[in-house]
């Protein structure tokens, strides 16, 4: 009745702007529903494809370690996909319990190691003394390099003779809800998987000789359910970047394998990362289908700052909507290096005698300050890079069209500027080997790379070798960190996320 009396006493313009603003909510309701119902239709879509691909006969044409990647890929995409889902549907109600199987027991002979969980106060909110009536068990696999043990969960149940209160501790949150690994194995295999190169089907053979075989596919899925659970630090890494003035990029590319052909084609995987010189120190990986230019403005996209790359078109795009370029000094070097390198080439000789004398420099200005670095680039590099500039113009008008030494001065000439812009700008490198050291752990575990075509599996791994790279540039142990992460990420606030990121992470934080 309220609802009508306040609707009676509304004039006409009241009821109108009362109806606009319903209709307003119920159109943004609709929108907002669509747009859910759409994203669950694209996951259902992907799962029931990843399903076709891992029961399909045609995905016995892939073999060997193909097969074995093919297989941890689909299971960790799957285990991702299912807890997107899950988030989703429960945002509009309540998940139907499921019949959990159970889980046969973990290994007698594993050592245990327990951990009690009791209220704080045994003190009954009437007055009276709780009295313990029995304990919950629950164990949790542990792993320590080398050494399988388990954690023996016990929380004391408490309860008050008078009024029947019953009292425990609470659950202790975990990344997989309910499941055995603890953060410490979890982050094992994470770290095991993209900073050591040791693909699933290895860490079960690893495992099974440290006593407790885990399948492969159980393996898969954790790793999906942390990439799902860490995406939200990448994201905010990833803000932290962008917030930057000067960045590197650089690219590379990877195998992904195709389902269904048995064979792999292209894909790249770009580093983006802070200057050596910023206090901020921290890569974000991001994985692509292709080299085009638009992975790169979409990832940098609304950032107007200087970024230090090699000669790649895919960046040109960037520098005509207010990114300056800035270029790498070690790729222009590396042309003539070659020529000197493979041919003895005297005019080759003489151009790295002039790079030689900018790195020198570089050396000293590397331990210097911001001003300082800059006063000393204007007073001793600015000359020798003048005379450079001189030297290379005449050996052009001196050199062949089409020749290797002609296509080494026109790279340097025609960036001139761009190379040269660190001269002066004392917070800019002078070239891009920073992120191309970021980039060369990829280049070790390629046979790691091989996603069974799946663009969820790609972006998973750049997104936890964002985290793994960056806490190494930290001088972070990456298995302490991740642990420490998986181990808080359940109950800590979202508000609260950077303080988990690699550079503002330490140690201390992790035993306190």
């Amino acid at each position: 009745m309220h609802a009508a009396d306040q609707l009676q006493r509304m004039n006409a313009q009241e009821l109108r702007e009362f109806a606009a603003r319903l209709i307003t909510e119920l159109t943004d309701t609709r929108r907002e529903v669509s747009l859910k119902q759409l994203r669950i239709d694209q996951l259902t879509h992907e799962m029931a494809i990843l399903k076709r691909w891992k029961f399909a006969a045609r995905s016995e044409q892939l073999h060997g370690e193909q097969r074995h990647l093919f297989d941890e890929t689909v299971e960790a995409d799957l285990e991702a996909i299912g807890l997107e889902l899950t988030a989703l549907n429960r945002a509009d109600e309540k998940a139907a319990p499921k019949d959990q199987p159970r889980r046969a027991p973990l290994p007698a002979h594993l050592p245990r190691t327990e951990v009690r969980h009791e209220p704080e106060s045994t003190i009954c909110a009437c007055g009276c003394a709780l009295k313990r009536i029995g304990e919950e068990v629950s164990e949790k696999l542990d792993y320590v390099p080398g050494v399988f043990r388990v954690e023996r969960h016990i929380r004391g149940k408490w309860a008050c003779t008078r009024c029947q209160t019953l009292t425990q501790a609470p659950v202790p949150a975990h990344v997989i809800d309910k499941g055995i690994p603890t953060a410490g194995l979890l982050a094992q295999v994470l770290v095991a998987k993209y900073a050591d190169h040791q693909p699933l089907y290895r860490q079960e053979g690893i495992f099974g000789r440290a006593g407790m075989t885990i399948a492969r596919s159980t393996l898969a899925q954790w790793v999906g359910m942390c990439g799902v659970q860490l995406q939200p630090l990448v994201d905010a890494l990833r803000q932290a970047l962008l917030a930057r003035e000067v960045l590197h990029a650089d690219e590379t590319p990877v195998a992904m394998l195709s389902p269904g052909k048995g064979k792999t084609h292209r894909a790249y995987l770009w580093a983006y990362g802070t200057s050596e010189y910023d206090a901020l120190q921290a890569v974000v990986y991001d994985f692509a289908d292709g080299r085009s230019g638009e992975h790169a403005r979409r990832f940098l996209e609304g950032w107007s700052g200087k970024l230090v790359c090699d000669d790649y078109s895919g960046y040109k795009a960037l520098f005509a909507n207010g990114v300056t370029e800035a270029g790498c000094l070690a790729h222009a070097r590396r042309k003539f290096h070659e020529l000197w390198a493979n041919h003895k080439s005297e005019v080759a000789g003489e151009a790295l005698s002039f790079f030689g004398a900018l790195y020198d420099i570089e050396r000293i200005a590397r331990e210097l300050d911001v001003d300082e670095r800059q006063r000393l680039r204007q007073l001793k590099s600015r000359p020798i890079a003048d005379a450079l500039h001189q030297w290379l113009i005449l050996q052009r008008q001196r050199s062949t069209d089409g020749t290797a030494i002609a296509k080494a001065i026109d790279y340097s000439l025609g960036r001139w500027q761009a190379l040269t812009r660190f001269v002066g700008d004392g917070a800019l490198p002078a070239d891009n080997n920073h992120i191309e050291n970021r980039i060369r752990p990829i280049a070790l575990g390629r046979s790691n790379w091989l996603f069974a075509g799946s663009l969820r599996g790609g972006k998973r791994a750049a997104a936890v070798m964002s985290l793994i790279q960056s806490a190494r540039l930290n001088r972070h142990d990456p298995y302490a960190y991740l642990k420490d992460v998986l181990e808080r990420l359940p109950t800590y606030p979202a508000r609260r996320i950077d303080d988990l990121l690699p550079h503002r992470w330490t140690a201390s934080l992790a035993d306190g």
